[in-house]
């Protein structure tokens, strides 16, 4: 098998990647010859071959395949580096017998042009200039439009930080969290994953920030005000849907509202992104509401919908092993001897009845029945559970 990586005695690494794929050794070093000149040359004498070089050296300016190969045609081979490497353009060049074959790749848009073979150095040569400055140009253009959007985005974000400064902030803190979780787990399309864990918090600039402010304490919405909170994810939408390249951080979005994906699926990388930015979003309402890093990873790891090897790469950026106790969000009648507050009780009005790390007693749950007498508490709390602790609904009867 053969793999090589040939340049001429004046050659750099400035000079145009062209990667040339045959299964016959004197058609390779031919073509060496030919190009060599004026591109770095890789060569490959099978389709899998190929890929392995084109993933470990990067993207080409041109892949010039022959047809017909053991394994993976030169169809076949454009057509994965089409999928693979959108802006690499792609040649056939193959014998008179495959015209037809070539013609029709052609016109479907999966390879640039046909080279006959074999092709005349000066006609390969002016075929692989084009091919050049064909990427050259594609490449140009998607900078330019990269450059375009991320000024399109970080306007609407201006907007954000302008009008709602502590949601802007937050939505910095989830971005950050995301970037170093994606890290952990070596997943592809951070710039999305990123954009989208800002963009989901680019609705609050229509949401009062007393109504923000309750959400983020777990207090009890009105109908207005949950509306309010619903339309978010919604108006994000709005804002970034006509800023193109945005499919994959419009996706993310719209999955964090529960929403099913299409006939076509989600792709993988959106489904990392809906996972990781659910998981930083709740670590961080989790940790504005006073929860340290263990209670508020726990907290998450209890919840039945949570994604495990996020939590996990969770754990270990924060430093924190499991533990036998758990966290769990319970019902403040549900209280139990022996089990510790993670967040304060407060009442619907904001007054703090209890504080946090509090360990409940006979004589609290009393204080508690004499509290939901007098006033409406924030029904929902979290609380660390002993191990081998059992919830029981009869615990605390005075707010039922």
């Amino acid at each position: 098998m053969r793999t090589e990586l040939y340049k001429s005695a004046g050659a750099d690494d400035k000079k145009p990647l062209v990667l040339v794929v045959d299964d016959e050794e004197t058609v390779l070093e031919t073509l060496t010859l030919q190009l060599g000149r004026e591109n770095r040359v890789l060569t490959a004498s099978d389709g899998e071959q190929a890929l392995a070089l084109l993933a470990e050296h990067g993207p080409a300016a041109a892949v010039v395949s022959d047809m017909r190969m053991p394994g993976m045609n030169g169809i076949e081979l454009l057509r994965r580096v089409q999928m693979e490497y959108p802006d690499t353009t792609r040649v056939l060049h193959t014998g008179y017998g495959d015209m037809a074959t070539a013609v029709a790749a052609i016109n479907s848009g999966g390879v640039y042009r046909y080279l006959p073979k074999p092709a005349e150095t000066d006609a390969l040569r002016g075929a692989i200039r084009e091919s050049v400055a064909k990427h050259s140009q594609a490449m140009a253009e998607r900078e330019l439009l990269d450059r375009t959007l991320r000024t399109s985005v970080q306007a609407l974000f201006g907007v954000l930080e302008l009008s709602n400064p502590p949601a802007y902030q937050r939505a910095g803190r989830i971005s950050t969290l995301v970037g170093e979780l994606c890290g952990l787990l070596q997943l592809a399309g951070l710039w999305e994953i990123e954009v989208a864990a800002m963009a989901s918090q680019l609705g609050a600039v229509t949401v009062p920030a007393s109504t923000l402010a309750k959400v983020e304490r777990g207090m009890p919405l009105t109908a207005d005000e949950q509306a309010s909170v619903d339309a978010m994810p919604r108006i994000a939408l709005r804002l970034l849907g006509d800023i193109p390249m945005m499919q994959d951080v419009l996706a993310i979005v719209r999955g964090l509202t529960g929403a099913p994906a299409g006939p076509e699926g989600r792709s993988a990388l959106v489904e990392d992104g809906i996972a990781v930015l659910r998981t930083a979003i709740a670590f961080e309402a989790l940790q504005f509401r006073g929860l340290n890093d263990v209670n508020a990873i726990t907290a998450i790891e209890e919840r039945e919908d949570h994604y495990p090897h996020v939590v996990a790469a969770l754990r270990r950026l924060k430093g924190v092993r499991a533990v036998k106790d758990t966290v769990r969000s319970v019902r403040v009648r549900e209280l139990e001897v022996g089990m510790r507050l993670i967040e304060d009780v407060v009442a619907t009005n904001g007054l703090v009845l209890i504080g946090k790390d509090t360990v409940i007693t006979e004589l609290m749950l009393d204080r508690l029945t004499n509290f939901a007498r007098a006033v409406e508490l924030v029904e929902e709390v979290l609380a660390s559970v002993p191990y081998k602790a059992s919830i029981k609904p009869t615990a605390f009867a005075g707010h039922r």
